[in-house]
This record gives C-alpha cells, sequence and structure tokens, in this order.
C-alpha cells in the first residue's frame, strides 16, 4: 500500500452493511478507511499498515471487540481503540479501549471522539521515548 500523510481508520466490523455504511460516512468526513470483516485482517492490518486509529464493533464473529482490543494492544500498546456498541450498556474488559460510545450516538459525537483519538494517537507517537 502507499505510503500516506495521513494514517487510516482501521475499521472492523463483521456486518457488511454496517461495515459499508460506515466507512461510507468516514469517507464523506476526509477519512482514509480500511474497513475489514475479520479478526485475522484486523491484526494483520494492524501490523503492516499506517494506522492511526482502530474502530471496532463489540460484536464480532466468534470474539468480542474488547477481547480484539487486547490482541491489538499485544501488537500497539499506543494505537487509540474507539469501541462501538448497540448494546444499551457498557461492555466489560473496557480497560483495552480508549473510548467507547454506542452505536445510537450522532454521527457528530462520533467525529468528535474520532479526532481527539486521532490527536491523541500523534501526539504520542511523536513524543521522544
Amino acid at each position: 500500500m502507499a505510503e500516506r500523510s495521513n494514517p487510516f481508520i482501521l475499521l472492523v466490523d463483521d456486518d457488511f452493511v454496517g461495515r459499508s455504511v460506515r466507512k461510507l460516512v468516514l469517507e464523506s468526513r476526509g477519512h482514509g478507511v480500511l474497513a475489514v470483516g475479520e479478526v485475522d485482517a484486523a491484526l494483520r492490518a494492524v501490523q503492516h499498515e499506517p494506522i492511526g486509529l482502530v474502530i471496532l464493533d463489540y460484536f464480532l464473529d466468534g470474539i468480542t471487540g474488547t477481547e480484539l482490543a487486547r490482541q491489538i494492544r499485544e501488537l500497539n500498546p499506543q494505537l487509540p481503540i474507539l469501541l462501538l456498541s448497540a448494546s444499551c450498556s457498557e461492555p466489560d474488559s473496557m480497560e483495552y479501549v480508549d473510548s467507547y460510545l454506542s452505536k445510537l450516538e450522532p454521527s457528530e459525537k462520533v467525529e468528535q471522539e474520532i479526532t481527539a483519538l486521532l490527536q491523541r494517537g500523534a501526539a504520542s507517537a511523536n513524543r521522544c521515548v
């Protein structure tokens, strides 16, 4: 994949329609989006693509978003992760994600959270070690 000046948002959702709609909305707001439906593809992307933010659905095929977030943290501890869920209550194991929003939130609120997380991720990537 070609080098990008802005990192991709990795969107992980096993529901094709939901993933496609969310990808279109994010792209319409100027984001580069890599959308995948499988856990293995998400983990490969984290390892090989310039990802600046991960957006995970909570309910994935055979795994929860928080479990995938734990696996992503093992590969890249600084990568910001936003968890989205249609559930009415906050899921367990939230220590692996940076933020949680309901899928019922207005798109403006989701965009505000994305912007904040991308800025936080860029700031931590620019810190001297």
